[in-house]
């Protein structure tokens, strides 16, 4: 496969996309996030331990968001969002 105009096998692949950062996981206040998740939130001054759940973190992501856009706090946000979408829908 080519990545950036580079011939790249598929464990080269898993490699330069990070994956370890981005896997979610179970933090001490039971939230799912990942390094990445948490290192976007720390830049911008939000301590994740300080929420009881996803909703309320969404919530002044949300509220930072309208005063200061931010591109990778947006995308922080939408994961959030999709990912409380996906556990509190009925299937």
């Amino acid at each position: 496969m080519k990545i950036k105009d580079r011939e790249m096998s598929v464990e080269d692949a898993v490699n330069y996309a990070d994956y370890d950062n981005l896997l979610l996981r179970r933090r001490k206040n039971n939230m799912l996030l990942s390094n990445y998740q948490i290192d976007v939130l720390k830049r911008n001054n939000i301590d994740y331990m300080n929420y009881a759940d996803i909703k309320q973190l969404l919530f002044d992501i949300e509220n930072l968001l309208n005063d200061e856009y931010d591109e990778e706090l947006d995308i922080i946000s939408s994961q959030l969002a999709e990912l409380t979408y996906y556990k509190d829908t009925k299937k």
